[in-house]
């Protein structure tokens, strides 16, 4: 006598739900380390910002303190320029400053009205925008924002610094 069975493709049945759930893991796998991956990236172009921001406190801090000429290049009495990383920013003239409105470049010489200098320097990886307020007690106050990159895009990032002394 032959027996029957009537359980015909139950192995059939129990492959293709452990193939589903193993695909479902898969995915949320995948979906976890995409996830990851932008949060790296994310993390290092703020890093790169903020270094940037410290490039540009660094810059402001030699030409105010440590100027060749001794004189502050962020005097309101005298006109200045400065040179960061290969570049050099004069008072003014066509060099702007990507604020917005975009304003000219302004380095000491302001006199007791404006006794702000404002540049910008092109770090290459990205951008930083420095202010250097001279007030009348004698504290000098910079503060730099810096930028992962030049132009203006859903990925920019922005950091800053200020200090005063």
């Amino acid at each position: 006598m032959s027996k029957i069975t009537t359980q015909k493709g139950f192995t059939l049945l129990i492959a293709i739900v452990t193939t589903a759930m193993l695909l479902l893991v898969s995915v949320v796998v995948i979906n976890i380390a995409l996830k990851q991956l932008l949060i790296v990236s994310a993390n290092r172009e703020s890093q790169n910002a903020f270094y940037i921001a410290d490039s540009g406190i660094e810059c402001a801090l030699y030409w105010d303190t440590k100027n060749p000429t001794l004189i502050s290049s962020f005097a309101t009495t005298t006109a200045g320029s400065v040179q960061c990383d290969g570049e050099t920013i004069i008072q003014t003239g066509t060099q702007t400053v990507p604020t917005n409105p975009t304003q000219l470049s302004l380095i000491g010489g302001g006199g007791s009205a404006n006794p702000t200098s404002i540049f910008s320097v092109n770090f290459g990886t990205g951008c930083a925008i420095i202010q250097v307020t001279k007030s009348s007690t004698g504290t000098t106050t910079i503060n730099s924002r810096g930028y992962n990159t030049c132009n203006s895009s859903a990925r920019r990032y922005e950091r800053g610094i200020t200090i005063s002394y």
